[in-house]
């Protein structure tokens, strides 16, 4: 069986993601053709960096000619309920100190907003109907198409709100179209019979909203991580987004420490800062799989011992 096993070690984003896919071999022919096909005036800027002294690969979504986030940092989810829920989805570097650069959302109450101009929004069905008359493979659409529902459901469930009151924000939503676009177009194309990923490394710490501080996860992020094997290494820094957990819903991911495997690639994807110690990175690796032992599926979530044994010195635990 051909897989693909992501290590989640410094957390996961849209963009490292994407990055991953490509130092594993992915196209980037492929993944610009990608972008011009969803025709939301976006494209790809990718280059090789170093992370603690590991080449990765770093990918940036530009409108304009600028990082699609800061074309406008006011870049957020809304809904149509003028209780006003709102959700940033930006990738800018936080105060609370990210680890990388990444579509994020963090739900807060913004009583004092002024009439929304939904002509600058795109709901989630909007996006949904741009990823298919895209002319981009099937099953990729498919996984699109899943990881944005699950981010509306995650949203609609944080703010009490119905799903299709869920609106992105026009420039904040480019950035985490292309982002779950690409890395499913990238995951379909390495060909694979099967996604595993490692157990969630969140982070810590807390994320500062309108509504006051929350702990790491974002509460976004907590609901998306339903079912997923998470832990903290004790970095006091956000480390995976919902973009990131969504993706990693989306793929239907089994979860297991490193499996018993024949490596043919690897992939670096870099994000946008560095810890002391600790590769700011998700690292992607694709083979054949030799045993299937240790292995569980969403959403059962038992993790086997021997997978809990190899993440000593961590606190792991399924939410």
């Amino acid at each position: 069986m051909r897989i693909a096993y992501i290590e989640c070690f410094s957390g996961i984003s849209g963009d490292m993601t994407v990055g991953a896919l490509l130092h594993a071999g992915v196209s980037e022919e492929l993944l610009h053709q990608t972008v011009a096909a969803l025709k939301i005036g976006a494209e790809l800027r990718i280059r090789r960096l170093d992370r603690s002294g590991i080449s990765a690969t770093k990918v940036d979504v530009l409108v304009d000619g600028k990082i699609a986030d800061r074309v406008d940092d006011s870049g957020h989810v809304h809904s149509h309920e003028h209780q006003h829920a709102h959700t940033h989805d930006h990738t800018h570097s936080h105060a609370h100190n990210h680890g990388h650069t990444h579509s994020h959302l963090h739900g807060h109450d913004h009583p004092k907003h002024g009439a929304v101009n939904h002509r600058e929004a795109r709901s989630l069905s909007t996006i949904k109907n741009i990823i298919r008359n895209a002319e981009i493979a099937a099953p990729a659409k498919e996984i699109a198409i899943r990881a944005f529902e699950l981010l509306g459901q995650a949203e609609a469930g944080v703010h009490n709100v119905p799903i299709e009151s869920i609106h992105f924000h026009e420039v904040g939503a480019v950035d985490t179209i292309v982002d779950i676009v690409c890395a499913s177009v990238g995951c379909h194309a390495l060909g694979v019979d099967r996604f595993i990923c490692s157990p969630v490394n969140v982070g810590g710490g807390t994320v500062n909203c309108a509504h006051g501080e929350f702990p790491v996860p974002a509460p976004a992020t907590l609901a998306l991580l339903k079912g997923v094997p998470v832990y903290s290494s004790g970095i006091q820094s956000e480390l995976v987004t919902p973009t990131g957990a969504a993706l990693v819903r989306a793929l239907n991911c089994s979860f297991s420490a490193f499996p018993f495997m024949s490596v043919e690639s690897t992939g670096y994807g870099a994000g946008s800062r560095e810890f002391d110690g600790r590769p700011s990175v998700v690292r992607i690796s694709v083979g054949e799989l030799c045993e299937a032992a240790g292995i569980f599926s969403h959403p059962e979530s038992q993790v086997e011992p021997a997978a809990l044994r190899q993440t000593s010195g961590t606190t792991l635990q399924v939410v």
